[in-house]
């Protein structure tokens, strides 16, 4: 949503000062106070009133209203005379938008009972920190004088969302995944405080995601376990007033149904000769697995192992069992070890080493 349209120079005099005049002149103390306790643009420089005898003024100005770089800003500002000077000016005021081509914009103070008010536009061109001077052009009791001023343009309207997921692409029903949104401008820049705060929505294939969500500053994640088993496509759209409102990206999630556990497995060794061999010594290892509970047939591979070397190929089971010939065993004390590899369906398991001396 866009800031509230500025009223054309022709009806400033007139219905554009009704238009203000509720919101911002309640007394012009009240006002005073506003751009002093929480200015919108502050004084950077002063000219000095040219010497012509007539009396010194002071210049208060600042920006309201809420307003991004190409739009108008709204200025409001007061001519008061400077002790001892009394009355009160009159006159016109000239406001210089100190940017490219320099737009200017020449209005008539408003009296009041003790200062001379103004309303006027500057024009800044681009986010950030900017500049407007003020021109008192004088009157027959008060000199010209010129006060330049800062003010901060915003960056936006326009916004970009980005989405992510952690983790991401493929999940199992029932884990938990968080979404991660986050708001800048279009060009990746961060955002200033939203004056009424901003809304990110988290959406999974066009309906809303419900979820332990945390709201930051332009920021919010999302956390579920509920997401159904299939394909997601999760989005995320911020909203904020004043600001143009983005959709994200699609993020996809693919949820999986749980797979049962696998069975745990029992295992043993048996080796032929068994004991002290000698040397050269061909040993046979059979191994022999099945399931703790039930009666089905472990199917599979087996490595077998001499310690934790990794001897020949593994061997596929039948009918649960598996058998390796060791025919290299060196000198000394060997622990001889099956290991079954595994299967969706079965879980992997070690058998308890069988220990053979090879001597000579």
């Amino acid at each position: 949503m866009a800031p509230s349209s500025h009223p054309s120079n022709s009806t400033r005099l007139g219905a554009r000062r009704l238009w203000h005049l509720p919101a911002l002149v309640m007394p012009t103390v009240v006002v005073l106070g506003a751009l002093i306790g929480v200015p919108a643009a502050s004084a950077a420089t002063d000219v000095s009133a040219i010497s012509t005898g007539r009396g010194t003024v002071s210049i208060v100005a600042g920006t309201y209203d809420f307003f991004f770089a190409g739009q108008r800003a709204s200025v409001y500002g007061e001519i008061s005379a400077v002790a001892p000077t009394t009355g009160v000016p009159t006159g016109t005021v000239r406001v210089v938008s100190l940017e490219p081509g320099s737009p200017t914009d020449t209005q008539e103070l408003l009296p009041s009972d003790t200062v001379g008010v103004f309303y006027s536009d500057a024009q800044p061109s681009v986010a950030g920190t900017r500049q407007f001077r003020v021109d008192y052009l004088g009157d027959a009791n008060f000199a010209p004088a010129s006060k330049t001023f800062d003010y901060v343009v915003p960056i936006g309207p326009d916004t970009k969302t980005t989405l992510i997921a952690k983790p991401s692409g493929t999940i199992t029903a029932g884990q938990s995944i968080t979404f991660t949104a986050d708001v800048t401008d279009s060009k990746g820049r961060a955002l200033g405080t939203p004056l009424f705060g901003e809304e990110i929505s988290f959406f999974d294939n066009g309906q809303p995601l419900v979820g332990d969500q945390v709201f930051g500053e332009w920021h919010s994640t999302l956390t579920t376990t509920s997401l159904s088993v299939g394909v997601h496509r999760i989005t995320a759209k911020s909203f904020a007033v004043f600001y143009d409102s983005s959709t994200s990206p699609v993020v996809t999630v693919t949820v999986l149904a749980k797979t049962a556990a696998a069975a745990k497995v029992a295992g043993t060794l048996s080796v032929s000769p068994r004991g002290e061999v000698n040397v050269g010594t061909a040993v046979r290892a059979v191994a022999k697995f099945t399931p703790r509970s039930g009666t089905a047939t472990v199917t599979g591979f087996v490595q077998f192992y001499d310690i934790t070397t990794k001897v020949g190929s593994r061997v596929a089971l039948k009918n649960g069992s598996a058998s390796f010939t060791y025919t290299s065993l060196k000198v000394g004390t060997h622990a001889l070890i099956a290991r079954y590899l595994g299967t969706p369906k079965f879980a992997q398991t070690l058998t308890v080493p069988k220990i053979v001396r090879v001597i000579r």
